[in-house]
């Protein structure tokens, strides 16, 4: 999921567009921002991920 997510951003010329990503806390999305970071052709790192507010809010 990661490299179509990648090779979507690339094919739209977002790749250095996007600052961060948003979504809830689920483990699936730490395993996505963690093989985003691992690919050699974006800048994402666990930094960029802003967990969703709401959700931490209700916990």
């Amino acid at each position: 999921l990661a490299r179509a997510f990648n090779t979507m951003l690339a094919a739209h010329g977002l790749s250095d567009k996007i600052l961060a990503m948003t979504g809830d806390n689920t483990t699936s999305n730490d395993t996505q921002t963690t093989a985003m970071s691992e690919l050699d052709t974006n800048t994402f790192t666990e930094e960029n991920r802003v967990r969703c507010f709401a959700h931490t809010l209700n916990l």
